[in-house]
């Protein structure tokens, strides 16, 4: 769905991307993850179609950027991590302004303003004034007008910055929706929980370059070797220390890793051998609070590059 080769934007000589090889499939939600200056905005933008790259070629749905950029905004929909609205506009009015600038047909623009109302849970908010919305509620009244002319591509920069916890929760809900009714999204951020639960593939960025991608279940696969991750929780650090040492003696035991009460480690083995572990494990030590097979996130992919400077 969204292809990019050797892509690279300078701002004077300050390089924001540098020679960025992507690839985003059709249905993908794809994170876009890296600090504050990675070049997640520009790299954002550039897809969009809003700035144009020093060098390198950019494909959207078999649409060259390039080539046919009007195109390109029938197919993309691009909410910004900073926007304004018309405040003195009321939601009913806001979206149809939009609908009419999208060319949405005049025929069709109520039942189109209607829906995407009620996918983004906005429809009791009709009437209302647009600065009368809360921060969260603004939010999706901006993805519900950039969705108004169907996008095949959503792509969303820093999309819960300043938003309460529940607001978050809607957000991440409204993107899963999107997502299973065919979307293929691009959602930035620099804080790996808000993307870990929906993301399908990451793209992992730092100081311009993309520095690893791909699909989160394939680079969870790379990642674990085939052995199973496991942690186990002890009463204190002393304790942990134990269990590590007692773990470093097993022939099934790989990279034992210890944090606080906290031990990590991969099981080459059997469930079965993974169970009487357990059991043993109880039996010779002391200080287990709990044992179990963890599964492997975002986090462990983008930890795996060796970066620790995202929140």
């Amino acid at each position: 769905m969204i292809s990019t080769s050797n892509l690279t934007k300078y701002y004077d000589t300050h390089a924001a991307v540098l020679g960025a090889n992507l690839f985003v499939g059709a249905g993908d939600v794809c994170a876009l993850i890296g600090p504050n200056g990675a070049g997640k905005t520009t790299l954002l933008k550039m897809l969009a179609g809003l700035l144009r790259p020093l060098s390198g070629r950019i494909e959207v749905a078999g649409v060259e950027i390039g080539a046919f950029p009007k195109r390109l905004h029938e197919i993309i929909g691009y909410v910004p991590d900073t926007f304004g609205l018309y405040d003195e506009l009321t939601v009913a009015e806001f979206m149809d302004y939009f609908a009419r600038a999208h060319n949405v047909p005049r025929a069709a623009i109520e039942k189109r303003v209607s829906s995407t109302l009620h996918l983004t849970g906005l429809t009791e908010k009709i009437n209302a004034p647009t600065g009368a919305l809360s921060r969260g509620m603004r939010q999706r009244l901006v993805i519900a007008k950039t969705l108004l002319h169907a996008p095949k591509v959503l792509l969303l920069d820093e999309p819960a910055s300043g938003l309460d916890p529940r607001a978050r929760m809607e957000l991440r809900d409204l993107i899963k929706h999107l997502a299973a009714s065919g979307v293929t999204l691009v959602v930035s951020s620099h804080i790996l929980t808000e993307l870990a639960d929906f993301s399908t593939s990451v793209v992992i960025m730092e100081q311009g370059r993309i520095v690893r991608s791909g699909r989160i279940s394939e680079l969870v696969a790379e990642l674990s070797g085939g052995a199973a991750p496991v942690r186990i929780e002890a009463t204190d650090g002393e304790s942990a220390s134990v269990i590590a040492a007692w773990l470093g003696e097993r022939e099934s035991i790989r990279s034992v890793k210890v944090a606080d009460t906290i031990v990590d480690f991969a099981f080459a083995g059997e469930r079965a051998e993974l169970a009487q572990l357990h059991k043993d494990l109880v039996v010779g030590t002391n200080g287990v609070v709990s044992f179990y097979e963890r599964r492997l996130t975002v986090e462990d992919v983008f930890l795996a590059t060796g970066s620790n400077r995202v929140a």
